[in-house]
């Protein structure tokens, strides 16, 4: 589980967190009037694709919490259960 949180950390936050900051920084560096349409809309595609990203991950560790919860309780009741038997 530990690894699965890690993998989705690094590949969605810092990948999704790269595809934002770098395009709008490169667009800074350029400068704001900047005319070229083809330019903006490349930046703002990728910017786009790096919020959804980071949405992503937050929806998927909220997945994984709730999964880890489930199989903390499908094994209490299996205890609960082998107890009550005994």
């Amino acid at each position: 589980m530990f690894k699965d949180r890690t993998i989705i950390w690094v590949l969605e936050y810092i990948f999704g967190g790269l595809l934002v900051f770098v395009p709008l920084v490169w667009l800074k560096l350029r400068g704001l009037t900047c005319t070229d349409a083809h330019l903006w809309a490349v930046g703002l595609f990728v910017v786009c694709l790096g919020v959804i990203l980071i949405s992503c991950a937050s929806s998927m560790r909220q997945r994984l919490l709730l999964a880890r919860r489930i199989d903390t309780l499908a094994e209490q009741m299996a205890d609960s259960e082998s107890n009550s038997i005994k």
